[in-house]
């Protein structure tokens, strides 16, 4: 049994730095390259239940969704007007497997490096912690996943989304996925920058709080403040649904999955193996948001690159490279 003194200096080595490193131009090994897998992993679910051999029609029996606008008498929960869960369910299953298959891809990618070697974004090294210790932390952030759950269902049962967003009919809109994702990162863009420009009060009692990882891990993506989470992605989130009112139920998930494993994926300590071609067409990377938690006033933007680069608050990582950050990344 380790003793209380072993248990606390474990617990505090998540904020324990490696020491300095310097690495050539990083040349990702064409097995990491197997990473971009969990791209379309993230929509396994709404794939799933809209192909031919795991239908949902299926599955569910038909009064618990509705098929199109003209379907007002399925899709309701006990005739009180309330919208049946099951959309709701299938949702936030759709994030929770998506995310399931980002964090297997960064115990190989990252902890076990089974496809090659990683490199980490800032010079001075990861933070170092206890993989399991900080999972947990990460799952259970009242901050984050929890409050997340909580306005999805309220939104969801209580018929607050656009009439579209309940509709089970067709697939993935694709298109619709992308404008949704646009809309958000812009509209978070606002309220990222307001949040450290408006007011210094405001900025103590929500967005802080984040900004005590300076170099940032990926398990501190929703490690903050309850105001945070509810002006920098709720609020974003209530206007994107209202902007791009012809999402169905798939896109919804589609988007969710994407944009939550998103934004985890950008607080990683390391590279990832699509980090540059994401760069040169204006995406969000872990290197670009590293920036911002290093110097605070950069790169406000989460995953896109454009909003900072049109109101010249973009900093790319190349101008550190070789001083606070490794060259490459």
């Amino acid at each position: 049994m380790p003793s209380a003194t072993q248990t606390k200096q474990q617990t505090s080595s998540s904020e324990q730095l490696l020491p300095p490193q310097q690495h050539e131009f990083h040349r990702y090994p064409p097995l990491s390259h197997l990473g971009l897998l969990v791209w379309p992993l993230m929509l396994t679910l709404p794939l799933l239940l809209t192909s031919r051999w795991m239908h949902y029609s299926t599955i569910f029996p038909r009064d618990w969704y509705s098929i199109t606008l003209q379907d007002e008498t399925n899709g309701k929960w006990d005739g009180e007007g309330l919208r049946h869960p099951l959309g709701l369910t299938l949702g936030i299953s759709a994030v929770a497997v998506g995310h399931v298959f980002v964090l297997l891809y960064f115990q190989i990618y990252q902890k076990h490096q089974l496809l090659g070697p990683t490199i980490p974004i800032q010079s001075r090294g990861p933070a170092q912690y206890i993989y399991s210790q900080a999972l947990a932390h990460h799952l259970s952030q009242p901050g984050g996943f929890l409050l997340l759950g909580l306005y999805l269902t309220i939104t969801w049962v209580y018929n607050l989304l656009p009439p579209s967003y309940y509709t089970f009919q067709g697939s993935i809109q694709y298109t619709t996925v992308f404008q949704c994702l646009m809309v958000q990162d812009l509209v978070q863009y606002i309220m990222h920058r307001l949040e450290h420009i408006s007011h210094p009060k405001l900025y103590r009692i929500s967005h802080k709080p984040h900004h005590k990882y300076t170099n940032p891990k990926l398990f501190d993506a929703f490690d903050g403040s309850i105001p945070d989470t509810a002006i920098m992605i709720l609020l974003p989130l209530f206007i994107t649904a209202n902007v791009c009112r012809n999402a169905n139920v798939w896109t919804y998930m589609a988007f969710g999955s994407v944009y939550a494993n998103w934004l985890t994926l950008i607080h990683s300590e390391v590279g990832m193996p699509w980090d540059r071609v994401f760069r040169v067409v204006g995406l969000g990377t872990s290197a670009d948001h590293h920036v911002h938690h290093k110097f605070f006033k950069w790169n406000y933007g989460h995953l896109f690159l454009w909003w900072d680069v049109v109101c010249g608050t973009y900093r790319s990582p190349r101008e550190v490279w070789g001083k606070e950050f490794n060259v490459g990344v």
